[in-house]
C-alpha cells in the first residue's frame, strides 16, 4: 500500500512539473548573417509558434523589434477567438506582423480568423513572397502547405530571384529538404513539432528543436509555445525566437 502511495505521489507530482513547464517559456536570442548581394539593414525579426491554447503577455516582448512573424497555429479547436484577437492585438502593437497558416487554425472559423488579421493590419502570407523594408531583394516568403494547393512551393518562389536574400517560413519543416534542394533559400523555419513535446531524455515523438546550419542555410525548428492535447511538457521547452539579421557581405556601409 505504501508503495502504490508513493507511486502515486510521484506520477501526481511529475504531473505537476510537465504541466509547470508547458507554461513557462523561454526566448531563445540569435544573431545570423544571412548572404547579400544587395547590402540591407540589420534588423530584429521575433518568430513565434503553435501558441494554440495560451495567452501571450504584452510584457514578454520588451525589447525592439521590427518584425514579427507568427508561425502557424495561432488557434485550434476549443480555442475562443477572443482569446485568438488579444494574442493578435498584443503581438500587432508592437511591430508589423506576418502570419502563415498552421494544420490546426483552420478548425476554428477561418472567416472571422481572417477578419482578425484584417482587423490587426496582419499580413497573410499564402503561397507568396513579399519584400521587407522596401527592400526588392530582401524577401519573406510563406508557405501554406495545408491547403493541399496545385505546386504550392512554385507559387511561394514565383517572385524570388536566386541573388535575393531569402527567409523561408512553413508551418512545417518536413519541406526543408524540397526548399534547400530546388530554391533559392537562405533561412528556413517552422514550428509545428512542439520538439516532441513530452520526451524521456532523448526519446520523444519528433527531434527536440533546433537551430542549425548546412551550406550557408539556416534551419529552425522551434519547439514552439504552446501545447495542443494535452498542456504538458517535459524535456522541449515552450520557446519563442528573436533574430538579428545581418548581412554577411556589403560592399557599402548602411
Amino acid at each position: 500500500m505504501k508503495l502504490i502511495l508513493k507511486f502515486g505521489l510521484a506520477a501526481m507530482g511529475l504531473l505537476l512539473f510537465m504541466f509547470r513547464n508547458a507554461h513557462v517559456h523561454t526566448l531563445k536570442r540569435q544573431t545570423l548573417y544571412l548572404k547579400a548581394k544587395q547590402p540591407f539593414k540589420p534588423f530584429e525579426m521575433v518568430f513565434i509558434s503553435d501558441i494554440h491554447h495560451r495567452v501571450l503577455s504584452e510584457k514578454m516582448i520588451d525589447f525592439p523589434v521590427d518584425l514579427i512573424v507568427i508561425g502557424g497555429d495561432i488557434a485550434e479547436k476549443g480555442v475562443p477567438l477572443k482569446k485568438v484577437e488579444h494574442n493578435l492585438k498584443v503581438l500587432s502593437s508592437l511591430a508589423p506582423v506576418y502570419f502563415i497558416w498552421g494544420n490546426n487554425d483552420r478548425e476554428v472559423d477561418e472567416t472571422e480568423l481572417r477578419s482578425l488579421f484584417e482587423r490587426y493590419h496582419v499580413r497573410l502570407l499564402e503561397n507568396e513572397a513579399v519584400p521587407l523594408f522596401g527592400n526588392s531583394r530582401l524577401k519573406l516568403v510563406g508557405l501554406d502547405y495545408f491547403a493541399f494547393r496545385e505546386n504550392p512551393l512554385d507559387s511561394s518562389f514565383e517572385n524570388v530571384d536566386p541573388d535575393d536574400t531569402v527567409i523561408f517560413v512553413s508551418h512545417t519543416p518536413f519541406i526543408f529538404p524540397r526548399v534547400k534542394a530546388d530554391y533559392p533559400v537562405d533561412f528556413m523555419l517552422a514550428g509545428h513539432t512542439h520538439g516532441g513535446q513530452i520526451r524521456l531524455g532523448k526519446w520523444g515523438l519528433y527531434k527536440k528543436g533546433s537551430l542549425t546550419e548546412e551550406d550557408g542555410v539556416y534551419r529552425l525548428v522551434s519547439n514552439g509555445y504552446g501545447t495542443t492535447h494535452l498542456p504538458l511538457r517535459l524535456g522541449a521547452e515552450a520557446e519563442y525566437h528573436l533574430f538579428t539579421i545581418k548581412p554577411k557581405e556589403s560592399t557599402k556601409s548602411i
